[in-house]
């Protein structure tokens, strides 16, 4: 267990405790995203999305919503083979936690799913992979489904041609 003034951002119980302040957290989406908020609700830690008593649940790291889009903001220290999967699934409880019975699809919120890893989870040396529904044969054919996986590689920040200096 570390000393208190040894944590840092990295270290989940700063990470949240920051991010729960709606002017720090949008401003860091904001940067990170490259978009506009226009005002969010008040950031929601370790949210817990469970469908159904027999169906695996979620528990987000950091939940925010704007008027238009949900947010689920994750740290990642230590590498997961499964990130790819990972994604898809808080994707998908993201769309559950955000569409009732009845409702269309086309109010459907735009949704961002945010890993922060500490080291670079596909080697590849990007500060940022960004991640959407491309149609395999026609890759500037895009599927429209307002979904949008981004994972920053924080051991290549310095290589981001917008960080702050």
């Amino acid at each position: 267990m570390k000393k208190f003034e040894d944590l840092t951002f990295a270290d989940h119980y700063i990470f949240e405790k920051v991010l729960q302040n709606p002017d720090i957290c949008k401003e860091l989406l904001e940067r990170l995203l490259k978009i506009q908020i226009e005002k969010l609700e008040y950031p929601e830690v370790e949210k817990t999305i469970s469908p159904y008593y027999e169906t695996k649940g979620v528990r987000l790291d950091v939940y925010v919503k704007d008027s238009n889009k949900v947010f689920d903001i994750e740290l990642q220290n230590a590498t997961d083979s499964n990130l790819g999967l990972r994604t898809r699934y808080y994707q998908s409880m993201l769309d559950t936690d955000n569409l009732l019975k009845g409702q269309h699809y086309t109010e459907l919120p735009d949704s961002f799913v945010v890993f922060i890893c500490k080291n670079d989870p596909f080697e590849k040396l990007l500060p940022v992979y960004t991640f959407q529904n491309l149609c395999s044969e026609i890759t500037t054919l895009t599927l429209k489904d307002n979904a949008i996986k981004k994972i920053f590689n924080a051991t290549a920040y310095n290589k981001e041609k917008d960080r702050l200096k």
